[in-house]
């Protein structure tokens, strides 16, 4: 920051007056003002070899423009004051500023105090549009959050179908294996159990074996993993030699029966109710 100066024009005026080299130009006696009592000599031997003026009224609208008054005690003698210019006390100069400076002063304090309300409105403006943007990426997170927690939603519903379907099926396959078996026991029923239907017996074990090693395979599939509740069928149809295991002695009704335990041990699936086969 550059260090204030005094007015050179004052400054010169002052040690002019401290010299009282020149009678017509002298201090008054309180101090307070200075008098100039010869125009002539003034213009003649001051201004022009100090100032570069050629007329007292040059000399007067430089005074004015620092803020001296002007006034007259006698016919030819113009007192000026000023309440910063005092004899013995120099540093006061440095408080004399001009007209033209106090104009240009006011003028950058009063474009200052417009700019003011300017730059408010600019920085508030730039917030208002920063908090937009905050709003807006809110916004934009909580739909991409929303999206999320719906897919999340979808899926689970989604699992819960597979899963009721899984299900839904295991137990379709086992009732249908199960009913199968019970037409198969129905046919046992009909057929009589001797030599001469052999054939028969051996087509019915045939049917048997092939549908269990097709259930077993379709659900363990399914599953990726052997079915947990389904056993292999009874020994005594896995048996290639079947005729020979059973009895052909036993009388039709029990081998029907045996037919129908071994049915409902087998297929029974684990979440149903046992059901009594009625034949």
């Amino acid at each position: 920051m550059q260090q204030k100066k005094s007015p050179k024009f004052l400054v010169k005026l002052f040690e002019l007056l401290d010299s009282e080299q020149y009678r017509y130009l002298r201090w008054s006696e309180d101090g307070k003002s200075f008098q100039v009592c010869d125009l002539k000599k003034l213009e003649r031997q001051v201004l022009k070899v100090f100032y570069k003026q050629k007329s007292f009224a040059s000399f007067i609208r430089q005074l004015n423009l620092y803020g001296f008054k002007r006034s007259k005690i006698r016919r030819n003698v113009n007192v000026f004051s000023h309440r910063h210019f005092i004899k013995g006390d120099k540093d006061q100069l440095i408080n004399i500023i001009s007209h033209n400076k106090l104009r240009v002063m006011e003028e950058l304090t009063n474009q200052d105090n417009n700019l003011k309300p300017q730059i408010y409105e600019a920085e508030h403006q730039q917030l208002t549009e920063t908090l937009k943007d905050l709003q807006n990426q809110q916004k934009q997170i909580q739909i991409k959050f929303n999206e999320q927690i719906h897919l999340q939603t979808q899926l689970k519903l989604r699992i819960l179908q597979i899963m009721n379907q899984i299900n839904n099926h295991d137990i379709s396959i086992n009732v249908k294996a199960q009913n199968s078996y019970q037409l198969l026991c129905k046919v046992m029923q009909i057929i009589p159990n001797n030599e001469q239907h052999k054939e028969e017996i051996e087509v019915i074990k045939y049917i048997c074996k092939v549908f269990n090693e097709f259930h077993k395979d379709s659900v363990s599939s399914l599953f990726e993993s052997p079915n947990e509740r389904l056993t292999p069928l009874p020994f005594y149809l896995q048996d290639s030699a079947v005729p020979n295991q059973l009895d052909i002695k036993v009388q039709q009704n029990k081998l029907s029966d045996q037919f129908q335990i071994h049915a409902t041990k087998i297929f029974q699936p684990s979440q149903m109710k046992q059901q009594q086969f009625l034949l």
